[in-house]
């Protein structure tokens, strides 16, 4: 072969050589791209995760917070402390039915809590409606008795007004138990959240 021959066919090897090796540099690099844009994606997507689950909770506490407070006012106005002072205050029949009103409004929104988020509570809020009926019933009964003419009648309806209060105390209490365990376990998690956004922060 002349010289020029070699020469022509070195070229085109050397050619060849580096179009291969382009094609494989190019297909490591996308290959790369590819896996570096799968693992943003996923990163990504367990961060969003993560932020909904985190609003989730902070939402579920912020419910919870509104329940056990209901629940403090709905135990108090349905109490035999409340009891004696509307007694002591002698309530007139349209104002104390008045409070009952605003005491329904109060268990209205306890029950749309827990039947959105907290159906478990639900049967114990619901006992908790009825016997507050009672309560109400009886004390308006025991508001209006003249304790002077019917002591006897009076001190019975006194009797039952305290046993619904009681009831109703006692189912609160058993909420406000569940909703303590309740908010601990969200703030573990949200705790568990806090520090996995740290010990990713510092791996960076």
């Amino acid at each position: 072969m002349t010289k020029e021959l070699y020469i022509f066919l070195g070229a085109i090897v050397g050619a060849l050589f580096a179009y291969i090796t382009a094609m494989i540099t190019a297909k490591t690099q996308q290959d790369i791209a590819r896996l570096n844009a799968k693992k943003d994606i996923t990163l990504q997507h367990d961060r969003l995760l993560e932020e909904r689950r985190k609003n989730e909770i902070y939402t579920e506490r912020n419910m919870l917070d509104v329940l056990h407070r209901t629940l403090s006012k709905i135990s108090l106005e349905n109490s035999q402390t409340m009891s004696y002072m509307q007694s002591d205050e002698n309530l007139e029949v349209p104002k104390f039915r008045m409070r009952y009103l605003e005491n329904c409004d109060r268990l209205h929104e306890a029950m749309s809590i827990v039947d959105i988020y907290f159906p478990k509570m639900s049967d114990t809020l619901s006992e908790i409606y009825g016997q507050s009926n009672v309560f109400w019933g009886y004390q308006e009964n025991l508001l209006r008795t003249d304790i002077m003419i019917n002591p006897e009648g009076w001190n019975d309806l006194l009797l039952k007004v305290i046993k619904a209060g009681e009831e109703i105390g006692s189912r609160s209490r058993k909420l406000k138990r569940e909703i303590s365990a309740r908010a601990k376990l969200l703030n573990e998690n949200l705790a568990s959240f806090q520090l996995n956004t740290i010990n990713s922060q510092q791996l960076k």
